[in-house]
């Protein structure tokens, strides 16, 4: 199995993309799940890092150029909101690097929770520091926390589902190993 584990996780990252793609609830989506797996399961850190945010790219350019299109904007290959959801998503391949060796539930539990609250707290932050929508305030900031609640509540929700799992299948179905067990020790890629 370890031959096709490589194989396994890039098919569960492109299906995570293809995935945003399809109609959804706004932000019930794996693409929180997909930068946590790629950080916890790919053995090459290049990998980890790459394949889940070229994932994601590859779908902004596609979402960017046909259904959110303006018309006589021409092709968008860049947008200003693109800096911080992709902040955000490297900070959680990077927490998934460190929850590589924890328990299957730690995985998912700490997975789920700071994977939504970096999207939650970078994006909209982010959104407040540089645009003219919110005043910059503390007032204004947390005028701008509060407007991405019901975002907060539908990425949770979305990270809740997809995180627990595939977390528990590559814990059990690739790696053989229970989700209860505390001295959980995951073999990357």
């Amino acid at each position: 199995m370890k031959k096709n584990k490589f194989w396994i996780i890039l098919a569960v990252i492109v299906s995570c993309g293809v995935f945003r793609l399809l109609p959804h609830a706004s932000n019930i989506t794996p693409i929180g799940a997909m930068a946590l797996v790629g950080g916890m399961y790919f053995r090459n850190r290049l990998v980890g890092f790459l394949l889940p945010i070229a994932t994601l790219y590859i779908g902004d350019l596609i979402l960017n150029n046909t259904i959110y299109a303006t018309a006589g904007a021409g092709f968008t290959w860049f947008s200003d909101y693109m800096v911080y959801v992709y902040g955000a998503f490297i900070l959680t391949v990077v927490f998934g690097r460190y929850l590589t060796h924890k328990s299957g539930m730690t995985k998912i539990v700490g997975g789920t929770l700071i994977a939504s609250l970096l999207f939650f707290l970078i994006t909209n932050i982010g959104t407040w520091a540089s645009t003219t929508m919110y005043p910059k305030t503390i007032t204004g900031m947390w005028s701008a926390l509060l407007a991405g609640v019901p975002f907060f509540r539908n990425t949770m929700l979305g990270n809740a589902i997809f995180i627990p799992l595939f977390v528990a299948f590559f814990e059990y179905y690739i790696e053989g190993k229970s989700l209860l067990n505390k001295d959980l020790a995951v073999e990357t890629l």
